[in-house]
């Protein structure tokens, strides 16, 4: 098979993964410009989450997506947690192929132009092994999005029931694969350590402000992370806490977002 032209390159990377959606779309929804708009949080997701790395690519591209209309379940919804999966995952696999959300982007004149720049920007004019390449990508990238709408609920349904040491093992366990630094081999069970230092440990996590202020507690922080990291040098305590007060503040938005709607 003759290898692809350079800007195929994007086409060709291994499979995508959009596992923060939930945090992109509490974010959104903390924007005036959003706020209140599903439809508009979608196109937003559809711009500068779902296909941004090929809006690099493609200015043509970015002005398509700005007027692709969005999927029908959007319509009048104030947040895309209103939206049911079960409503929004026929309107992005479509009927056919051709039809499917991603399809319907990436078989655009304006995407095959970007990407595809050493043949006729039509579907029908494409060499038989370029058709059924992009015809796996459509569908790849239609799974990618119907996969982190499936993960968004998993992650509402983990914050409705996540007890707050389950939430300070979690945070732990996310410092240490953002910073490559191993937890400490620990002298006792790390559920026993939690609950030493936060007493009310197996209540379920709703970011309330009581629950918040005994989490952020500065000495507790740092003799925790002292406890399950391994700590050189002083200054490195203070970069775990501000991680761990990341992490928290992050966990702190969907617990009250679980919990109001």
């Amino acid at each position: 098979m003759q290898k692809g032209p350079e800007r195929q390159g994007i086409m060709a990377k291994v499979k995508e993964t959009y596992n923060n959606l939930i945090d992109l779309c509490i974010l959104l929804e903390e924007k005036p410009e959003f706020t209140g708009n599903a439809e508009e949080m979608f196109r937003y997701l559809l711009t500068d989450y779902f296909f941004k790395t090929e809006i690099s690519q493609s200015k043509g591209l970015e002005m398509l997506l700005n007027d692709l209309k969005p999927p029908e379940p959007l319509k009048g919804k104030k947040s895309l947690f209103e939206v049911q999966l079960d409503d929004l995952e026929p309107e992005i696999t479509g009927t056919t192929v051709n039809d499917s959300l991603a399809g319907r982007i990436m078989l655009a004149p304006q995407f095959l132009k970007a990407f595809y720049p050493h043949h006729a920007p039509s579907f029908g004019k494409l060499p038989e092994d370029v058709k059924f390449e992009l015809m796996d990508r459509i569908k790849e990238k239609n799974l990618c999005i119907i996969e982190a709408f499936k993960k968004m609920a998993r992650d509402r349904e983990s914050d409705k029931n996540r007890k707050i040491i389950t939430l300070i093992a979690l945070i732990l366990k996310n410092i240490s694969q953002k910073t490559g630094r191993p937890l400490a081999k620990l002298e006792r069970p790390a559920d026993s350590i939690i609950r030493a230092s936060f007493a009310k440990s197996d209540e379920i996590f709703n970011g309330s402000q009581r629950q918040i202020s005994d989490l952020s507690d500065d000495v507790k922080i740092k003799d925790l992370l002292k406890t399950f990291f391994v700590i050189r040098q002083f200054s490195e305590i203070a970069e775990l806490a501000q991680l761990y007060r990341i992490e928290l503040s992050r966990y702190r938005k969907r617990g009250i977002k679980t919990g109001t709607s």
